[in-house]
């Protein structure tokens, strides 16, 4: 290997390296209460030396739970004009034995951090959404160790991510797989076919029923599928059978959703549909919050773990920050009431120190403290709501609180990502003059005995708390290792910046070239304002147009220009309006909104058929391939039109399937087209493709000829106009826009998670993890392919990819120093953490493919 591949290797594998620094440093550390509530210690035995009795003022008001979370139910499913969705639960609510309460759940809104919160009463770490995929046990104080500490037997049936917290926690169980999303029936299935023998049983006291079907038809069909008002009867009926058992007044049935789901039908962001869920309590005594007319009042879900505790009698978890549900305690004595509450804001109060200064709990125990002395009637629902309110007041003060940087360590990362970024500026060929090396063995060991003193002085300023600092809390050998790494890539980044220093700036190019460059730097620099990474397409579709006309403008043969750049620029304005994204404009119609009307099948189908056969067309004009290739290429596409059908999104009679072996017969034949190869670059984007589109869904299937169409238009002007390392910048923005046209985005509930399982029979993470990062970024990848490929075809000699580099580099450097700035910014994890994760993920996707395809 010779330097400059070692350099242009070296600095991908750093590039990678840096986002990983970065990120363990940026997702936040939680500051857990690691102890365990118990009699002693979490009940109160007096209010300001007024003795008190917990075992007297706090019983258990049930003896059994059933708690059914039916996964993505969002509110509007089923309260306020929807309320009769479900008509037997319908029916209690009229006949006062149920009431619900809209409830607002904390961002990231995924299955893990929401399962965590419902438990906990706590508010889970953005990471989880990283662990969502492999969920660790729960180590920290819940209800459900709650109950199991007080001989409370529980029996589990449904989402698996439950035995993976609570291992050996319940005496019955069985999990089924929560990422297998093609599964609508028998995953709720197994759920319920549990029921007949467990509802016969008398040695359980909780049941918890986790179902997730709803949460499936919503990723493949969206919320206005017509299956989902039947999953919502089935859920009905499930509530009757268990109602009928158990109607007694010592039996709460408590219905909720773990998060809600997007108009698109995913889930992870923070739209008004993801967070806002039931909770609803089918139980005697059940009222409204006095403080609302409406049955559905304002509330939080963390707030059902400390109704949990108190409807059975436990401690109240540790580390909750969930007030109590003062409706579902309408039937307490008042005595019990307000211990209850008095309790619940006592807890959150001794959880932080700046919750000492709050004034409502202060006059709230006060205001107790009197009650309980002259046994003032009158006041207890004042109190209450007093206690209630503190607690709320506090919690919000405390989950500021909960989190911290690893401010270090982000800090290096960014050095480090600065570093690589020079390294790749002085490697582009646009601006290196000449490169003369010089010794540099004693400044190597001049700036490692330097970084490691000042590494050291370091972690002794900040006492310890970096994890790359040895300290109690973080293992030696993992400090020790990751400490030689960062320094290992500071001294050989010097290195190569000392190698590299004497360079001569060359004359900014043609107006298109000067466009491309600083349009890149405007967009980076962009990406600080929520507004314009929410709305990140439009900076892109305006960019692709503008480079067009100015194009148009620069080249020799105008009416040639004219035609093809404009034809390019008309396309690119139907492709925008194929699927609505961003924030703003997300609900306004598209054509894939009309095309998936069941009315207009019919016409899916055609595009889908035409869209077809114009990519097998393309493919077949566009690149070298032999007649093997050609003729899998066809079966492939055929099987993704197929597996199509056996989903019944086609207007035409198809045998009943369930699509594996359709989407077998394309996979077998993806591969026929790899091992037959002729011309490697040819092959990678065949492969491609074929491959995204049979992940995609069926009404994008045209649109990705459309981008093939767009490409030709453009592509000739781009290779006779530009230099190579803008040609990378411009093919870079072209698969950009191809993202944002596919309906990405920059929102976590833009995942489209039905593709990680075309042609999966079970869950397989890694299976899983390829197919979602080829459906997400399919764009981005095809223009690097396209690119690879153009310049194997007229630049043999001078192959070059700093361009996407280049790109990548300083977009992620450029938006560490943006997070770490705003990491304490109100939409630091509803806009800025997600749109760090998707510009990490795509870096270390499209580094890989740089390398298998270069």
């Amino acid at each position: 290997m010779n330097s400059k591949s070692f350099c242009f290797f070296y600095i991908i594998f750093g590039h990678v390296a840096t986002i990983l620094i970065f990120v363990v440093g940026f997702l936040p550390i939680r500051n857990k209460n690691q102890t365990i509530s118990n009699w002693n210690d979490s009940f109160p035995k007096d209010v300001n030396g007024l003795l008190l009795n917990p075992e007297q003022l706090y019983t258990a008001k049930l003896t059994r739970i059933v708690l059914i979370v039916i996964d993505a139910l969002r509110a509007d499913f089923i309260l306020g004009e929807n309320l009769n969705s479900m008509p037997f639960l319908s029916d209690l609510h009229r006949n006062g034995k149920a009431c619900s309460y809209l409830a607002q759940a904390h961002t990231p809104t995924v299955t893990l951090p929401r399962i965590k919160a419902l438990l906990t009463g706590s508010v889970p770490g953005f990471a989880d959404v990283i662990f969502n995929l492999g969920s660790p046990q729960l180590d920290e104080d819940n209800v459900l160790s709650q109950f199991a500490a007080h001989n409370h037997k529980m029996v589990f049936y449904g989402d698996d991510t439950w035995l993976k917290l609570f291992p050996r926690k319940f005496v019955r169980s069985e999990g089924t797989t929560s990422f297998f999303v093609n599964d609508f029936i028998e995953v709720d299935d197994n759920v319920t076919r549990h029921l007949d023998f467990e509802l016969k049983q008398t040695d359980w006291s909780v049941m918890i029923l986790h179902y997730l079907g709803l949460d499936h038809i919503g990723h493949v069909s969206g919320p206005r599928s017509p299956l989902i008002p039947k999953k919502l009867r089935e859920m009905d009926d499930v509530i009757k059978k268990i109602h009928q058992r158990f109607s007694t007044k010592h039996t709460a049935i408590i219905i909720c959703g773990d998060h809600g789901m997007s108009d698109s039908g995913s889930h992870g962001g923070s739209s008004k549909s993801e967070v806002e869920i039931p909770l609803t309590f089918v139980m005697e005594g059940c009222q409204p919050d006095s403080k609302s007319d409406s049955d559905f009042s304002n509330h939080l879900q963390i707030d059902l773990a400390p109704t949990m505790a108190v409807l059975m009698g436990v401690p109240i978890p540790s580390n909750n920050l969930g007030s109590l549900l003062l409706g579902v305690t309408h039937d307490f004595e008042l005595k019990h009431k307000l211990y209850a509450a008095y309790v619940n804001a006592r807890n959150i109060h001794l959880q932080s120190k700046t919750n000492a200064e709050n004034l409502e709990f202060q006059r709230a125990v006060k205001l107790y403290q009197d009650w309980l002395t002259n046994n003032a009637s009158g006041k207890e629902d004042y109190i209450v709501n007093l206690f209630v309110k503190s607690a709320a007041e506090m919690s919000s003060i405390s989950i500021k609180s909960l989190v911290e940087f690893d401010l270090y360590l982000m800090i290096v990362g960014i050095i480090i990502s600065f570093q690589l970024l020079v390294i790749t500026v002085l490697e582009c060929q646009i601006v290196i003059g000449c490169s003369t090396a010089r010794p540099v063995y004693s400044f190597i060991i001049g700036i490692s005995l330097f970084l490691i003193l000042g590494h050291v002085l370091t972690c002794v300023s900040i006492d310890n708390e970096s994890h790359i600092c040895i300290s109690g809390h973080v293992p030696a050998m993992h400090c020790i290792g990751l400490s030689f790494c960062i320094i290992c890539l500071f001294v050989i980044n010097f290195q190569l910046i000392w190698n590299r220093s004497h360079i001569c700036i060359k004359q900014l190019g043609s107006i298109p070239e000067v466009f491309l460059l600083f349009g890149s730097l405007l967009h980076a620099f962009s990406l600080g304002a929520s507004s314009f990474v929410e709305e990140e397409h439009q900076t892109y579709y305006y960019f692709v147009n503008t480079l067009a006309l100015l194009m148009i403008s620069k080249s020799k043969n105008q009416k040639e220009s004219v035609i093809s750049l404009f034809g390019f620029m008309g396309l690119v304005r139907i492709a925008r309006c194929w699927n609505q994204t961003g924030d703003k404009w997300i609900n306004e119609a598209d054509v894939k909104e009309w095309l998936n009307k069941p009315a207009n099948q019919p016409y899916l189908t055609i595009s889908s058929v035409i869209g077809a056969m114009g990519i097998l067309h393309w493919i077949h004009s566009n690149l070298k391939l032999g007649t093997l290739q050609m003729m899998s290429t066809f079966v492939c596409l055929c099987a993704n039109l197929a597996y199509r059908s056996a989903f019944g999104f086609f207007s035409i009679y198809y045998p009943q399937s369930t699509g594996l072996v359709e989407a077998g017969v394309a996979y077998l034949s993806l591969i026929a087209i790899g091992v037959s190869s002729r011309e490697r670059s040819s092959t990678f984007i065949a492969m491609w493709i074929v491959l995204t589109s049979l992940l995609k869904r069926p009404h994008n299937l045209i649109l990705t000829w459309i981008h093939l169409l767009q490409y030709s238009l453009i592509s000739p002007h781009l290779t006779k106009q530009l230099h190579p390392f803008y040609t990378n910048l411009a093919h870079y923005w072209i698969g950009m826009t191809w993202y944002f046209q596919e309906g990405n985005g920059n929102n976590l509930a833009r995942i489209d998670l039905a593709s990680g399982y075309v042609g999966l029979s079970t869950y397989n993470v890694f299976a899983v993890g390829f197919l979602l990062s080829c459906a997400t970024f399919s764009g981005p990848v095809l223009a690097l392919l396209l690119d690879i490929h153009r310049q194997k075809l007229h630049s043999k000699n001078n192959f070059q990819m700093y361009g996407f580099i280049y790109s990548r580099m300083f977009i992620m450097t450029l938006f560490f120093i943006i997070v770490t700035s705003l990491r304490y910014h109100l939409f630091v994890w509803t806009v800025f953490s997600p749109k760090l994760l998707y510009e990490g993920a795509m870096s270390i996707f499209m580094s890989l493919i740089i390398i298998l395809a270069r």
